[in-house]
């Protein structure tokens, strides 16, 4: 036998490995597909603009110019609401990054030279986007109120001269005429005119143009530093100047949230250990039903995956000092139904593969494929709309905005309560499928 009938026999045993084809074809197309279109925005392609909500309460031609220097920004669309609460709804429920509130008198301030805040609602769980619109946003705002500051300047420097030159203009004259009637008064009757005549001098000072080039240049320094249109920042709580998330805010919960479901691979090599070594048997042979047995076999995954999220939740608050929001009770919610989730997909795996080969195979492909679908690999914020829709699909996304929920937005348990209600739902549809799946022999 000589190393080509060796390899072709290797070859063989490789194609019969279903797990191994999965893991080494259909897992990179998998995550070469998920992350391509994850990351389009970040490496140029602007064909989904971030959106940007806007409420115009004040209704004026000049609040119309700032919109619509908003929306000229490149890679940014404006959504117009109606309502303030409309833009603090979808803004807390994450759909979009930021809202602005245009207040009533918008425009008059701008006339009159006088400071106007624009209120602005920021989900600082995406506080990359938010950080971005910010300066966009600012941008746009001092452009106007310099436009307007200068005008106005303008406007005074013109009028200043126009009195300037009045001024003289008419000193001038009555100091002619005085002149003339003192010198007429002096000559005899009948004389003409003085055959020489001093010349007089202008009253007032002549404008001035280096100063006027001086003064101008200051007060638009000075209004490019306080532009007459300010922010005032609100999180989607209304509190102001909302908290901003640090790395690990972002980075633990997506974590955790991803490892959770490698207990998938744990829960279905157990089944198959225990089949292997005629456990299983011995177990069917007792007095249970299939219930009894599948609660019996998922407890123990259902523990370590607890223990799972609170250590890592202790790693990040012990060793980098994270913050775990304000509400435990609605983050011990969370993370059960997180953990309740993971360990049923377990069970679904151990019910559909029947070797070991298949079960770590296609346990990778889903648990990496469910990740980076759900936001863990990437963060949602960043990935166009059509794939944040899709994310809700996986029981990744919704567990990981319900710990941004939490640690993040500064929300309690009722706020994740619909985060809550569709994880359970996710870990009872696996339940279900794995009873009916799982053969009992």
């Amino acid at each position: 036998m000589n190393f080509l009938n060796i390899a072709k026999k290797d070859i063989k045993l490789m194609l019969k490995d279903p797990g191994a084809l999965v893991v080494l074809f259909l897992l990179p197309m998998m995550l070469i597909t998920i992350m391509s279109f994850a990351l389009k925005p970040v490496y140029g392609d602007q064909s989904d603009a971030v959106k940007i909500l806007v409420a115009d309460m004040d209704k004026s031609e000049d609040s119309k110019r700032y919109i619509e220097g908003i929306d000229e920004v490149e890679g940014m669309d404006v959504d117009e609401l109606e309502k303030e609460s409309e833009i603090e709804k979808s803004v807390q429920d994450g759909e979009n990054p930021m809202g602005i509130i245009i207040p009533k008198g918008f425009q008059d301030s701008l006339e009159k030279g006088e400071k106007i805040d624009v209120k602005v609602i920021s989900d600082m769980a995406q506080l990359e986007t938010v950080s971005v619109l910010q300066k966009a946003i600012e941008g746009v705002a001092q452009s106007l109120s310099v436009n307007y500051e200068i005008s106005s300047m303008v406007d005074e420097q013109v009028a200043s001269i126009n009195q300037t030159m009045e001024t003289q203009v008419n000193d001038i004259t009555k100091a002619y005429e005085e002149r003339i009637a003192s010198l007429t008064a002096q000559l005899p009757q009948g004389a003409g005119q003085p055959a020489n005549q001093e010349a007089v001098p202008a009253n007032g000072d002549a404008v001035n143009t280096d100063e006027l080039k001086s003064s101008l240049t200051s007060q638009a320094q000075s209004s490019m530093k306080e532009p007459m249109i300010g922010f005032v920042t609100a999180s989607t709580k209304g509190e102001k100047e909302p908290p901003t998330p640090d790395a690990f805010q972002q980075n633990v919960p997506g974590f955790t949230v991803m490892y959770a479901f490698f207990i998938v691979m744990y829960a279905g090599r157990s089944f198959l250990n225990e089949k292997s070594s005629g456990t299983f048997t011995r177990i069917l042979n007792a007095p249970v039903n299939r219930w009894t047995l599948f609660f019996g076999k998922m407890l123990p995954n259902f523990i370590v995956g607890i223990a799972q999220v609170a250590v890592l939740f202790a790693f990040g608050y012990f060793v980098f000092d994270m913050s775990l929001g304000t509400s435990p009770f609605g983050l011990a919610a969370i993370s059960i139904a997180l953990v309740w989730a993971s360990s049923c997909l377990g069970m679904l795996i151990a019910a559909l593969f029947k070797t070991e080969a298949q079960v770590n195979g296609w346990s990778v492909l889903i648990v990496l494929t469910l990740a980076a679908l759900g936001g863990t690999m990437v963060p949602l914020f960043i990935m166009p709309d059509f794939m944040k829709q899709l994310a809700l699909i996986t029981p990744h996304a919704w567990a990981l905005n319900g710990f941004q929920d939490i640690l993040v937005r500064g929300g309690g348990l009722e706020d994740v309560v619909s985060n809550i209600g569709v994880l359970f739902a996710f870990g009872l549809a696996f339940l279900l499928v794995s009873v009916w799946k799982l053969k009992f022999d």
